[in-house]
């Protein structure tokens, strides 16, 4: 479901890419062209810690979500739909 493995991305099964704000710009360019790339949408939310924090580890940068209704309410809420809860 929640993959932070670069590889995953060269694979199209993310719906989503989550990419945390403070990471490196040379990350951001990298994924938000593999997302191009791929067709898959991409944001920049939050940081490291709160990204990590959301999928139980440490130090990730980029999350891809695989589940399609987990990144539709992602975007939904991003978007400024109806929020969770």
């Amino acid at each position: 479901m929640f993959r932070s493995r670069q590889c995953r991305t060269r694979n199209e099964k993310e719906k989503i890419v989550l990419i945390a704000q403070d990471s490196s710009e040379r990350t951001k360019t990298k994924f938000q062209k593999l997302c191009k790339e791929n067709q898959t949408e991409c944001l920049i939310i939050g940081d490291i810690e709160t990204l990590s924090k959301s999928i139980g580890k440490v130090n990730k940068a980029i999350i891809g979500i695989e589940e399609e209704n987990i990144a539709k309410q992602i975007q939904k809420i991003n978007y400024g739909g109806e929020s969770i809860g």
